[in-house]
């Protein structure tokens, strides 16, 4: 995630560098030639009448990975990429301000230390409701002052 400026209204620009790497790009290709053979086994050729997507036109592996870019998302939750914490590579700590910047929380499903085994909805309103909460402390205690 960029913040593309310091006005809290504008999205920050997100790019989740899907088939960035090599090690990506060869599991996707790797995993499109596992289903074509997995679907030509003769325990399901013959339900197959014929590949819809990406298609037989679809051979090379430029090919499939160019399908892969053009169609493919995650079903993935994004979590877990804000790691909590007191040391050099976390990024929030247990109140949740990003260190070294004043006025800024990470208060969302990236603060995770695990993705949950369920769907991450409920762990996230929990993580919003407590961190709306230290907020709002936050707030009464400066006015308090």
């Amino acid at each position: 995630m960029l913040v593309r400026s310091p006005d809290p209204r504008e999205q920050p620009a997100i790019n989740p560098r899907h088939l960035a790497e090599d090690t990506d790009r060869r599991g996707m290709v790797g995993g499109l030639k596992f289903l074509r053979r997995l679907f030509a086994a003769p325990s399901l050729a013959k339900y197959i009448v014929a590949e819809k997507l990406p298609g037989p036109g679809v051979q090379s592996d430029d090919e499939l990975l160019d399908y892969a870019r053009q169609n493919g998302s995650t079903v993935y939750h994004a979590s877990c990429s804000c790691m909590m914490g007191h040391h050099t590579m976390s990024v929030v700590d247990n109140e949740l301000p990003v260190h070294g910047l004043e006025a800024v929380r990470v208060i969302d499903a990236s603060v995770m230390p695990a993705v949950s085994s369920t769907n991450t909805n409920t762990p996230t309103i929990m993580i919003a409701e407590k961190g709306a909460a230290m907020i709002r402390a936050s707030a009464r205690q400066r006015l308090a002052a």
